[in-house]
């Protein structure tokens, strides 16, 4: 499974995991058990955006020296528990690390004939806490699988309606990062104050770190691999 939150999960553990540090993802509404987690790993607990510590800003982790980190937020962090505790294996994808994740992707398909690959771009909430579809999640899952066929385009034929779509998507928007900073999504960071997330949200390919979520004695963490 491939957890895409381009704006800003994914990216940002992305991000920790370039500079060495393991990430557990919590759910986001549970602040308490995130500082109980926090205490019990000897880890950061990530703030709310805005303090100037660091927190589910990609920015505020670009040169930070943290050893583990707990990352609370509100789709991808709980997407990822629920895909980890049906026993799959999970990933984080985004621009930055997508051939990365699809050369992952190819090595899992090819270990076994029954290994499928499900992209899962996060989408964001309405303020009612309805689902809202995100543009710049399905272009980081179109980067994704228009890596994988590049090196194999012979999948095509394989892959589902939805994920042909996303691939055709990123192929066929001339600039894929003016398209995410003029999305729903990137025009409230940017508005907001947060231009920095944006602009390293929109790198692409900049990054063979591949964070996979794996339980390692302390609770389920992604790390580079």
């Amino acid at each position: 499974m491939i957890v895409v939150d381009v704006l800003s999960f994914s990216t940002t553990v992305t991000v920790a995991c370039e500079q060495g540090t393991v990430v557990h993802p919590y759910p986001h509404r549970d602040r308490a058990g995130a500082q109980r987690l926090a205490r019990l790993v000897g880890a950061t607990l990530a703030r709310p955006r805005g303090d100037g510590r660091i927190s589910l800003s990609p920015a505020s982790l670009t040169h930070a020296a943290v050893d583990r980190l707990v990352l609370p937020s509100p789709n991808g962090a709980t997407i990822a528990h629920t895909l980890l505790s049906a026993g799959a294996p999970v990933v984080a994808g985004c621009l930055r690390n997508a051939s990365a994740v699809a050369a992952y992707a190819l090595d899992h398909m090819a270990r076994s004939e029954r290994h499928d690959v499900v992209l899962v771009p996060a989408g964001e909430r309405w303020p009612d806490t309805s689902l809202r579809p995100c543009v710049e999640d399905h272009l980081g899952a179109g980067a994704i699988t228009s890596a994988l066929l590049r090196s194999e385009p012979g999948l095509r034929a394989t892959l589902s309606p939805e994920a042909q779509a996303a691939a055709t998507l990123w192929d066929g928007t001339p600039d894929p990062a003016g398209a995410i900073m003029a999305s729903t999504s990137g025009r409230e960071l940017i508005e907001s104050g947060w231009s920095d997330d944006v602009l390293i949200a929109v790198q692409a390919e900049v990054t063979r770190a591949l964070p996979r979520l794996r339980d390692d004695g302390l609770g389920p963490a992604f790390r580079a691999w």
